[in-house]
C-alpha cells in the first residue's frame, strides 16, 4: 500500500527532469527496475529457500526489507524536487534542463478536475494501463504455477525460467524506448503516430504469443519460447502508452498516473481471482488456455481502446499562458 506513493511521485518528477526527447527512455529505464527485481530475486529466493538461509522463507522479507531501507537512505542524498534545487548537479547541466523541459508554473495551480475528467486521451491511457496490468499482474502471478503444473519445473528450475521472460522485458523496453526517442528528436512521426505503433505492435506480438501458449501443450522450450515473447512484447508498451501521460500532461503526471494506476490496481486482485476459480481442482492445458486467452482479449481491448481515444499532442490545459483556455492540444 505505501509503495503506490512512488508511481505517481516518479511521474511528477519525471515531468521536471526529463526532456521530451528522452522521455521514452528514462522513465521507462526507471521503470524497468521492476522487472531486474523480478529477474535477480525470484532465483534467489529459491535458492534462500531451498538452502534454509536464516530459516528459509522468511529470508526473502529479511534481505529485501534491509535492501529498502538502504536505497531509501540513497534516494534521501540524491533525489530532489528539480533541477534547480539540487545542489551537486552542474549549471551547464542545469541550463541543459531549463532549456529542454517545458516550463512550469511558477506558484501552485488548481488541478484542473474538470478538463481532466472531459479529456478522451486521459480514458484512453487509463483502460490501456488497466489492460496491460491485468496481463501483468495475470503473469507474474501465474507462471510459477503453470510452470510447475503444467511444464512439471522444480522451484529452482521455476525461478530461473520464471526470470527470463522479464529480463527479454527489460531489454525490449530499452532498446524501443532509444529507438523511439531518437525518431521523436528527428520529428521523423508524431507523439501520437510512435504511441500507437508501438501499442499495436506490441498488442499483437503479446496477445498472439499469449492464445499460442495454450497450445504449445506439454512441450516446455516452445511454451517457455512464447512466454518469454509475450512478456518482451510488453516492453512496448512500458516504453510507450504506460508513460504517455508526459506527453499529454507533464505539469500533470503525477495526477494522471495516480489516477490510471489506481485503476491499474484492481487487475491486480482480479487477475489471480480469474485463474485461482478457473483451476481450482482443474490444472489442465485446457484451463490455461483459456486463462491465457482472455488475457490476450483484455490486452487487445485495452489496445483498441488506446489508439482510438489517446492523441499524444500536450493539452492546453497543461500549458501555463493556456491555463484558462478550453480541453484540447496544443500544436506546439
Amino acid at each position: 500500500m505505501a509503495s503506490g506513493l512512488a508511481f505517481p511521485s516518479a511521474a511528477a518528477l519525471w515531468g521536471k527532469w526529463i526532456p521530451t526527447f528522452e522521455r521514452s527512455t528514462v522513465p521507462p529505464a526507471a521503470q524497468t527496475g521492476i522487472s531486474i527485481g523480478i529477474i535477480f530475486t525470484t532465483p534467489l529466493v529459491s535458492i534462500m529457500t531451498e538452502n534454509g538461509f536464516i530459516g528459509g522463507w522468511p529470508s526473502a522479507f529479511y534481505v529485501f526489507g534491509i535492501t529498502s531501507c538502504i536505497w531509501f537512505i540513497c534516494w534521501c542524498f540524491f533525489g530532489f524536487n528539480s533541477p534547480n534545487q539540487h545542489p551537486r548537479i552542474s549549471n551547464k547541466e542545469r541550463l541543459f534542463l531549463s532549456k529542454h523541459i517545458p516550463p512550469r508554473p511558477s506558484k501552485h495551480r488548481v488541478t484542473p478536475w474538470k478538463k481532466i475528467a472531459c479529456c478522451p486521451p486521459v480514458y484512453g491511457l487509463a483502460i490501456m494501463h488497466v489492460c496491460y496490468t491485468y496481463i501483468y499482474y495475470t503473469l507474474l502471478t501465474s507462471l510459477p504455477t503453470y510452470f510447475a503444473t503444467i511444464l512439471n519445473f522444480n522451484l529452482q528450475q521455476n525461478g530461473f525460467i520464471f526470470a527470463l521472460p522479464y529480463f527479454v522485458q527489460f531489454l525490449t523496453t530499452i532498446i524501443v524506448g532509444q529507438i523511439v526517442d531518437r525518431l521523436r528528436a528527428r520529428k521523423t512521426f508524431s507523439i501520437t503516430t510512435l504511441r500507437k505503433t508501438q501499442t499495436i505492435i506490441g498488442t499483437v506480438g503479446t496477445c498472439g504469443f499469449l492464445v499460442a501458449i495454450g497450445y504449445m501443450g506439454c512441450n516446455q522450450f516452445r511454451a517457455v519460447l512464447c512466454c518469454i515473447l509475450a512478456v518482451g512484447f510488453l516492453g512496448l508498451q512500458t516504453c510507450g502508452a504506460i508513460i504517455s501521460h508526459l506527453d499529454i500532461a507533464s505539469n500533470y503526471a503525477g495526477t494522471l498516473v495516480g489516477i490510471t494506476n489506481t485503476l491499474a490496481t484492481i487487475p491486480g486482485f482480479v487477475g489471480p481471482y480469474v485463474v485461482g476459480a478457473i483451476t481450482k481442482n482443474n490444472q489442465t492445458i485446457e484451463a490455461w488456455r483459456l486463462i491465457f486467452n482472455i488475457s490476450a482479449g483484455i490486452g487487445a481491448f485495452g489496445s483498441l481502446a488506446y489508439c482510438i481515444l489517446f492523441n499524444g499532442e500536450e493539452q492546453r490545459w497543461n500549458r501555463i499562458e493556456h491555463e484558462n483556455d478550453t480541453n484540447g492540444p496544443t500544436n506546439t
